[in-house]
């Protein structure tokens, strides 16, 4: 991750992906509130954890190929560290899974006339997440990552729960159908997102640390 090449490249993605970013927000209230049930704007767009992750994968792959053009050595050392990395594909990674495997057979595709929104949500939920894996296995390890990291990385998941729930409580929405309090899909729903969490952080740092074993 450390060539001129990448760096360009991982600038050019990260550009594309908040561009595409940029064209949800402002196209979400006004040409996305069809294809919903509940009321559609720009802040509960930006209340999706797809989008938040989405956009700081965005910023940290701007930022390694600054720090590698500019030759910030500190910063891409940050960045570029097993422990920050990791969390990062632990996250986007568990987007692109949850949505293929659940949320994408109850919400569907946009329209036709929407081909542009089916595509951003294929680079979102699909496109990112895989080229975020690849580069995952493709950087060779330099050391392991300890096994108490994965609480560490479960602060954001955590956090955005927290704050999406003080949110839901003030406006009455919620950016996911289990996080709406109930006896049923609230339990549920912190059960399957923690062992969701917990076992994608768990396998990361498994298949990372048997990688450095072998180098």
């Amino acid at each position: 991750m450390n060539t001129k090449r990448f760096a360009v490249v991982a600038i050019v993605i990260g550009l594309l992906g908040i561009m595409f970013e940029i064209t949800q927000i402002v196209m979400y209230e006004t040409h996305l509130s069809q294809e919903w049930c509940y009321p559609a704007n720009q802040w509960n767009y930006l209340a999706f954890f797809t989008v938040i992750t989405n956009l700081l994968v965005d910023l940290w792959l701007i930022m390694v190929g600054v720090s590698v053009l500019c030759k910030l050595g500190k910063l891409n050392r940050f960045l570029t560290a097993p422990e920050v990395h990791g969390g990062l594909v632990l996250y986007i990674a568990t987007v692109g899974i949850v949505y293929c495997v659940f949320l994408f057979w109850f919400i569907g595709s946009y329209s036709l006339d929407l081909w542009w929104a089916n595509i951003i949500d294929m680079w979102n939920h699909f496109i990112l997440p895989v080229f975020m894996i690849a580069l995952w296995f493709c950087v060779k390890p330099a050391r392991k990552i300890k096994w108490g990291t994965i609480l560490y990385w479960l602060v954001f998941p955590f956090a955005y729960f927290v704050l999406s729930e003080i949110r839901g409580l003030i406006f009455d929405w919620y950016p996911y159908p289990f996080f709406r309090p109930s006896w049923v899909l609230f339990p549920l729903g912190i059960f399957i997102t923690t062992t969701c969490f917990v076992g994608m952080g768990s396998l990361i740092i498994w298949l990372h640390n048997r990688r450095v074993k072998k180098v």
